[in-house]
């Protein structure tokens, strides 16, 4: 499985391994690695106008209904669902099928010094697995709704988006790590935007188990210094 040169935050707070040891250090490490992608998003987010920031917000709610639109396509398909609506349900399910994969993939096309990542492409995964095992149904099911290339043209269409954007990410990725940024040299709004990053990734290990509750305010408190000490 690829590494990301600098992984995101959240991401290596999902993945640490539970009986691993937690160092503060170790996450502030993180958090600097990836603190120039980060402050990079954070000025184009502030740099929008009102309207802009409701359309954003607005795309990662259709991003997410997208994606139960998704799994539900692949319920009713598996399930052999049928009926007039059948044709209108395919279509709605792939189309926001594919709204989810490109709500992950344009932010992360957009995104300065593109890392690996793990959301997009198990997204993507999945949105091929529904849109074969859709596919298949229609090939084995006998579906009275509408004609079987009909029923199965939008499940293709979403196939070709996702499988798209898992070749996309391969090619657009880059291996390179981003510049490095002197903790010295932030303005007291960017170190905000580092700290409240480190404590939403911090959220995440004491969800997992692997930061106690009596510690997070401890590892919250502290600095933001890949040379801190500390440990869970």
């Amino acid at each position: 499985m690829p590494e990301a040169a600098a992984i995101q935050p959240d991401e290596w707070a999902t993945i640490h391994d539970s009986f691993d040891p937690f160092a503060i250090a170790d996450l502030n490490r993180v958090v600097l690695d990836y603190a120039h992608i980060e402050l990079t998003m954070a000025n184009r987010w502030y740099r929008r106008t009102s309207p802009g920031r409701a359309c954003a917000v607005a795309g990662r709610c259709l991003t997410v209904l997208g994606l139960m639109g998704a799994v539900a396509l692949g319920l009713f398909m598996v399930a052999g669902v049928d009926g007039a609506a059948l044709l209108p349900l395919v279509c709605a399910g792939a189309g926001l099928g594919c709204v989810a994969v490109l709500g992950f993939f344009v932010p992360w096309a957009l995104t300065p010094y593109r890392q690996w990542d793990r959301t997009l492409c198990g997204v993507a995964v999945m949105m091929v697995v529904i849109a074969v095992v859709s596919i298949g149904a229609v090939a084995v099911h006998d579906f009275e709704g509408a004609p079987r290339w009909m029923l199965a043209a939008p499940c293709l269409v979403l196939l070709l988006v996702a499988g798209g954007a898992i070749i996309a990410d391969h090619r657009l990725r880059t291996t390179e790590k981003p510049p490095a940024v002197d903790i010295e040299m932030l303005s007291t709004g960017e170190i905000e935007v580092l700290l409240a990053v480190r404590r939403r990734a911090l959220t995440i290990l004491r969800s997992r188990g692997v930061v106690a509750y009596a510690d997070f305010r401890r590892f919250d408190g502290t600095p933001l210094d890949a040379s801190a000490a500390g440990g869970a």
